[in-house]
């Protein structure tokens, strides 16, 4: 799996600015289409804690 590529720009989880951020994949919108979303790094940890969470649950369930 190769590095991540960080680059200078908007969070769009805590709307920070400037921060290097890592684009995690496209949003969609009915109106608006398809735009890219961009995170920093706390922001990627608590959205990977989030998807951790998710899936022990339901392997708990399943």
């Amino acid at each position: 799996m190769a590095e991540p590529t960080w680059l200078l720009g908007s969070c769009w989880r805590c709307d920070g600015d400037d921060l290097p951020v890592m684009w995690i994949g496209d949003v969609q919108n009915r109106d608006l289409g398809h735009v890219p979303f961009y995170a920093c790094e706390p922001c990627m940890q608590r959205l990977e804690d989030l998807m951790r969470a998710h899936f022990s649950l339901a392997h708990e369930a399943g």
